[in-house]
C-alpha cells in the first residue's frame, strides 16, 4: 500500500466521558457518504499508558483510510487516568463508534478495534468487554487488530527480560496503581482464563521488539480458545505502527487485506 502524497486532514468529533463529563476527542479519517458500508477501525494510539499522543497514529490512519473509516481516540494518559477508568472510557468510545458508524459511511456490523503498544492492550480489553457485555444496543465487534500490544504487566517473557530495564515497567506502574489489578483480564488480557467467543484477531509483532513474546503467546491462547487468528511476525525492531519502520508499508497492507474480509 502506497502512502498518499498529500496528507488529508481528519475531521473531529467528541463524546463526554460518562463518569467525569470530560470531552474525549476523536480524529476521523476516511469519512464516507452515508450507507457506504465500509469497515470502521476504532484505533487506540501507542505509547506506554503514560506517554504517546493520538497524532502518533495519523500516518497509519491515513494509510488505512483508503479502504476503511478510521476513528482515533485521544484517551487521557496515566497517571491522570488509569485502570479501570481507562478501559471504561475506551468501551464508551466503542459504543460511540458503533452508534455513529452509519453516519460516517461505515457499517455497524463491520466495527473493528485496533491499537499498538498500550493501545493494543486497550483494544484487546475492549474486545473482552464487548463479549462480556453483549446485550441489545451494545456494540458487536467484527474483529480486533493488535500491533505489538502490551498484555503482561508482570513482564516475564524472554523477549521482555532480554530488553533489560524497559520503560514499560514505569508505564505499567502508572497504569495499575493498585497491584491487585494486574491479574484482572481487562488489565492483563494475556492472563485471562476465558478467551472463547472473542472477535477474530490479527496479531502482529516485530522480531526484535520486547513485546514480541507476550503478543505471540496471546495469539496462541486465542487459537487454543477457538478464536480465528492471523499471526504475523515482521523483521526488525521498534514500533511497527511508526511510519518510519521499514516494515510499515507491508504491515499496513496486511491490515488492509484483513479488514477487507471483515
Amino acid at each position: 500500500m502506497k502512502l498518499p502524497t498529500l496528507f488529508a486532514a481528519p475531521s473531529f468529533e467528541q463524546f463526554a466521558d460518562q463518569e467525569s463529563g470530560v470531552d474525549v476527542t476523536l480524529r476521523i479519517f476516511g469519512k464516507r457518504p452515508k450507507l457506504a458500508g465500509a469497515p470502521l477501525i476504532l484505533y487506540f494510539h501507542g505509547g506506554l499508558f503514560n506517554c504517546g499522543a493520538v497524532t502518533d497514529a495519523d500516518q497509519l490512519a491515513q494509510a488505512l483510510a483508503a479502504s476503511a473509516v478510521v476513528v482515533c481516540v485521544d484517551y487521557p494518559l496515566a497517571p491522570e487516568l488509569h485502570f479501570p477508568r481507562t478501559v471504561e472510557l475506551a468501551f464508551e468510545a466503542l459504543q460511540w463508534a458503533w452508534d455513529n458508524a452509519a453516519a460516517l459511511g461505515a457499517a455497524p456490523s463491520r466495527v473493528i478495534v485496533a491499537g499498538d503498544q498500550a493501545g493494543g492492550n486497550l483494544a484487546a480489553a475492549v474486545a473482552l468487554m464487548a463479549r462480556d457485555r453483549a446485550v441489545p444496543n451494545r456494540p458487536v465487534l467484527k474483529a480486533q487488530i493488535l500491533i505489538t500490544p502490551m498484555l503482561d504487566p508482570f513482564q516475564t517473557t524472554p523477549s521482555m527480560r532480554a530488553a533489560g530495564d524497559c520503560p514499560c515497567r514505569q508505564g505499567w506502574a502508572d497504569y495499575l496503581p493498585s497491584a491487585g489489578d494486574a491479574m484482572h483480564p481487562y488489565a492483563s488480557p494475556l492472563n485471562s482464563r476465558r478467551l472463547g467467543s472473542l472477535a477474530m484477531a490479527l496479531v502482529m509483532t516485530a522480531e526484535r521488539d520486547p513485546l514480541r513474546d507476550e503478543a505471540e503467546q496471546y495469539a496462541g491462547k486465542l487459537i487454543a480458545a477457538g478464536v480465528p487468528v492471523q499471526m504475523r511476525r515482521f523483521d526488525g525492531a521498534g514500533n511497527l505502527a511508526n511510519a518510519e519502520h521499514p516494515q510499515f508499508e507491508v504491515m499496513t497492507d496486511t491490515v488492509a487485506q484483513f479488514t477487507a474480509v471483515c
